[in-house]
């Protein structure tokens, strides 16, 4: 594809882009309408204070309710505190120092609403009155700490007793959830379980900006068999989304951090759970769904079918909750490794080639560069660089025979300047007569686009790079703050222009690509993970360096030696490959009417 080409299809590239993120929202404008979800309402049992977004108790002023007992629980590689008050998380701290100290360190981002404690329980059903085996929905428990390594909560009246038991699992981040619900009446009774992760975060957490999108955009996930759903926070105007199983994990994920909840013995006996996601739109009297300040609340929820609890008898629901960062390593041992947790690291359409490209960043990194992420992403572009190679000879022969014929390309132009018509079916003539294809390297770089767009989302989501130190980055996963980057990737790109031949090209066009798209790249490095910028520059230096190699086999001021060879097709003999002649003309190399020839 030649340069001209290649300029245009980025500018319409660009003005669709920026038609659909600004234009198109001008236009139309963003829908306000309410979204259509049912009241939510629950049975308190008596004593229980609401919460500060419910309404108050009759009588009673607004006022923030009291805290319940708290539990303290150390597990494997983070800290986590839990309330009597819900029977739910409260907060979960993350123990690293690379995640410590910043937003990552308090995976809990709704701690002081019961209602959306992660790890929260619901027990009731439809059915009322005497076969409801729990009367509410929302009770205070008893707590009995486990030593400091897991909480046990427990409610009982006349006709139930829960036992609820959170422990610290044996992997990662990892917390073992067991709930017990005893039938202790003389009748059968009816419950649902349920079990849900919570999420909060507004609209300012989750914007986008130029190429870098918000590491905190938040997505939910179901995971059935071997299909994963996720859907975005515009996808829940109508409501609840179901699906009839989920027999992996659900959960409420970003580019770095996952909550995912994992069933366990869920079989013939205890039935599959369903799947519920929900963003729910949060937003104050007077303030629009898109202010910066207005947000969302995102649920993931594995719901039980309705169980039927003989006398006395007991039903025991156990899952496994994954709640920190997005490790590769660690996710695929999560729970077993039963559950392919790292389906929650969502890389695109291109998945299959991201997930090669991790593999090989997972080789260098653990055997090659010394434990170094900058360094094993500078070596996988390199063997990247090695691997492609046969798809960048095409190219080259192409230039070089482009430059060969860029004289009688010159002449062309000047003859036919003031008629653009006329000089391209010119053009196409001069290259059907020489045997040339400009569009010969076009079809190689387009084989390689599936691996940039994956080294794309795989820089971008690797919480490996989070907080990772390189040469004076102070983390791979957030742009250059010094800005020194962005600027030598410009001149880099702007040297790179220089020393590639750019044929076919007015002087107008030549300096628009010269200073266009390093300065395009330039702007979009402020806002891009540095991670991304390493592996741009890397692959900078190494095309200047490529085509240092080729200037030195092959020189512009002398003909290009080897193979690379441009031939004089014979009048009347049409180049291999091809039937007919160029468009608009006969074999022979004539013209008609209205027709230019070289």
């Amino acid at each position: 594809m030649d340069r001209s080409s290649l300029l245009r299809t980025v500018l319409i590239f660009v003005a669709v882009l920026l038609f659909w993120k600004v234009g198109l929202p001008l236009i139309t404008g963003k829908s306000e309408a309410v979204q259509a979800l049912p009241a939510e309402t629950y049975v308190d049992a008596p004593g229980f204070a609401p919460d500060v977004i419910d309404p108050p108790l009759p009588g009673q002023p607004a006022k923030p309710p009291p805290e319940g007992q708290l539990c303290n629980l150390h597990g494997n590689r983070f800290n986590a505190t839990l309330s009597s008050r819900g029977a739910a998380l409260t907060h979960l701290f993350l123990n690293d120092p690379v995640y410590a100290g910043t937003e990552g360190f308090d995976m809990s981002t709704t701690p002081d609403i019961e209602r959306w404690r992660s790890l929260r329980t619901l027990f009731r059903t439809a059915s009322e009155g005497p076969a409801a085996q729990v009367k509410y929905d929302r009770f205070d428990w008893k707590l009995e700490t486990l030593g400091d390594t897991g909480c046990r909560f427990t409610y009982t009246d006349d006709s139930v007793e829960i036992t609820k038991t959170v422990t610290a699992g044996q992997g990662p981040f990892e917390l073992a959830v067991e709930t017990d619900v005893k039938n202790l009446s003389d009748t059968s009774k009816k419950h649902r379980f349920s079990i849900e992760q919570f999420a909060f975060r507004q609209n300012k957490d989750i914007k986008s900006h130029l190429g870098r999108v918000s590491p905190f955009q938040t997505d939910l996930a179901c995971a059935r068999g071997k299909d994963v759903t996720r859907k975005g926070k515009d996808d829940f105007k109508e409501g609840w989304l179901s699906w009839p199983i989920a027999d992996r994990f659900v959960s409420v994920s970003n580019y770095f951090f996952t909550q995912a909840t994992i069933p366990l013995d869920a079989g013939e006996e205890m039935g599959k759970p369903e799947c519920d996601l929900l963003a729910e739109d949060w937003y104050s009297a007077g303030q629009k769904r898109d202010d910066d300040n207005a947000g969302a609340v995102y649920h993931a929820r594995l719901l039980y079918p309705e169980r039927e609890l003989l006398p006395h008898a007991s039903a025991t629901y156990k899952q496994v909750a994954f709640i920190g960062p997005k490790e590769r390593q660690v996710l695929a041992k999560a729970a077993g490794g039963r559950a392919g947790l790292g389906d929650v690291i969502n890389l695109g359409f291109f998945s299959p080639v991201a997930k090669g490209l991790v593999s090989i960043l997972l080789f260098f990194h653990d055997h090659v560069t010394f434990g170094s992420w900058g360094l094993a992403i500078v070596a996988m572009t390199i063997s990247l660089k090695l691997v492609l190679l046969p798809l960048s000879i095409k190219p080259v022969k192409t230039s070089l025979a482009m430059r060969r014929l860029k004289p009688e390309i010159d002449a062309v132009s000047a003859k036919f300047k003031d008629d653009a018509q006329a000089k391209n079916m010119a053009m196409m003539e001069l290259y059907r007569k020489h045997g040339v294809n400009p569009l010969g390297g076009c079809l190689p770089q387009l084989i390689q686009m599936p691996i940039w767009f994956a080294m794309y989302t795989t820089l971008q989501t690797a919480v490996e790079m989070y907080h990772e130190r390189f040469l004076w980055f102070s983390d791979l996963s957030a742009p250059d703050k010094t800005f020194i980057l962005p600027i030598v990737l410009g001149g880099f790109m702007i040297l790179q222009q220089r020393i590639v031949p750019q044929q076919g090209m007015d002087p107008m066009q030549q300096k628009m690509m010269m200073y266009l798209m390093p300065g395009v790249f330039t702007v979009m490095m402020l806002f891009l993970p540095a991670a991304l910028g390493v592996y741009m520059l890397t692959n900078s230096v190494l095309g200047i360096t490529q085509q240092l190699v080729i200037e030195r086999i092959a020189p512009r001021n002398k003909p290009p030696g080897g193979d690379i060879t441009v031939r004089q097709v014979p009048p009347g003999q049409v180049p291999p490959g091809k039937r007919g002649g160029a468009k608009g003309g006969s074999v022979n190399g004539t013209f008609g009417k209205g027709e230019a020839r070289v």
